[in-house]
């Protein structure tokens, strides 16, 4: 097997190159589990990875769990109305603490009934008589860097990444007429997928396939040829997608008024390194949140989102049954093609194939990739 030190260093050279000759990554970065565990430990770990919106954890005690990187997490919202990244691990024998979402004024272990404030300080260890006093700091859930930028809501489990604010603050800036920390969760959409992450990745942010792929959903008013990805700005990647004709799209909802006439002709995606997903129409917005498991598989909930003000129409619940309907169907087309390259990555005869420019977002992705993976 070749080694990591080796193989890190034919990713570097394959990405490295200006993207007129540069390929793909080459296909074991895409199937070995080392190559996973590194990622885990030297990406997921150390970056900003989005876990939730503040939608979903709206009142003190609203609470959902999560795993980065393979690290159990619960998400909270505290009676102070702050939103924290807790451990899910309780401090007595190593329970989970929750599973799914819910509601409630304590977080209370259910093996055994250790209680702990929302802010993860322990309140109570019942029958603990006899035993020596207990360190009640050394007992509370220990916690995570988290911030809420846009309404979207990250954690970096090293607490050492930069502030996440600054470095989108490019991004922030664009997105601002949205009111993306206002909006509504109008469906959700999960599917378990047997691939690995970056074949989502890369093909969430190239158009090149529309044609092949959706010739009937994006294709006919986004032509694949149309897309072009912003020059770099930061850690993340923007394609653009011009409407046919630079027409201006024809949305569900009513957009807010304040969205630049150049976003009612088209729409962007971006991928906020290292794995948020964003899809910015003119009135909704998709984001695509991969829980990720291992080499080859990740859970991924697709959550649609619109502005409540948007939404105040006659035929408003029609129109987000709609959404969800195309949402899946697009994905339902995108699975067939992401299956088809995990089965061919695992081939011998794979090779890092050559980009076209319509690609460049990948390879801006995968460039910083590998400056993340080679990082001591």
């Amino acid at each position: 097997m070749q080694p990591i030190a080796e193989l890190l260093k034919e990713g570097a050279a394959a990405v490295g190159r200006p993207l007129a000759d540069a390929r793909l990554l080459p296909s074991r970065f895409y199937t070995s589990t080392e190559i996973f565990e590194a990622e885990k430990e030297r990406i997921f770990r150390r970056n900003w990875v989005s876990v939730g919106h503040v939608a979903e954890i709206p009142k003190p005690g609203d609470r959902f769990r999560i795993d980065v990187a393979g690290e159990p997490l619960l998400i909270v919202r505290g009676r102070d109305g702050v939103v924290r990244a807790l451990s899910a691990v309780c401090r007595h024998r190593a329970m989970l603490l929750a599973e799914g979402a819910g509601n409630a004024g304590t977080i209370s272990c259910p093996y055994h009934k250790w209680t702990y404030a929302l802010d993860g300080a322990l309140m109570a260890a019942p029958l603990m008589e006899g035993a020596s006093p207990l360190d009640e700091a050394a007992c509370a859930l220990p916690s995570f860097a988290c911030e809420v930028w846009n309404g979207f809501i990250f954690v970096n489990l090293d607490g050492r990444a930069a502030p996440l604010a600054a470095a989108l603050a490019p991004l922030g800036e664009e997105l601002a007429p949205w009111k993306m920390d206002e909006l509504e969760i109008v469906g959700r959409v999960v599917f378990d997928q047997r691939y690995n992450w970056k074949v989502l990745a890369d093909n969430f942010m190239e158009a090149y396939h529309h044609f092949a792929i959706h010739p009937e959903t994006f294709e006919p008013n986004y032509p694949a040829a149309m897309s072009q990805a912003d020059e770099a700005r930061g850690p993340f990647a923007a394609l653009r997608m011009p409407h046919k004709g630079n027409e201006l799209s024809e949305p569900l909802f009513p957009p807010l008024p304040d969205i630049p006439d150049e976003a009612r002709r088209g729409f962007s995606v971006f991928n906020i390194y290292p794995s948020m997903l964003l899809a910015v129409f003119v009135d909704t917005v998709t984001w695509y949140r991969m829980e990720i498991e291992s080499a080859g598989s990740f859970r991924l909930t697709i959550y649609l989102f619109a502005h409540p003000r948007s939404l105040d129409v006659p035929d408003a619940e029609a129109l987000k049954e709609f959404l969800r309907e195309a949402a899946t169907a697009v994905h339902i087309e995108d699975i067939a093609a992401c299956e088809g390259v995990q089965k061919g990555l695992e081939s011998r005869m794979a090779v890092p194939g050559r980009l076209s420019p319509l690609e460049a977002a990948i390879h801006q992705h995968q460039q910083w990739l590998m400056g993340e993976l080679v990082k001591a």
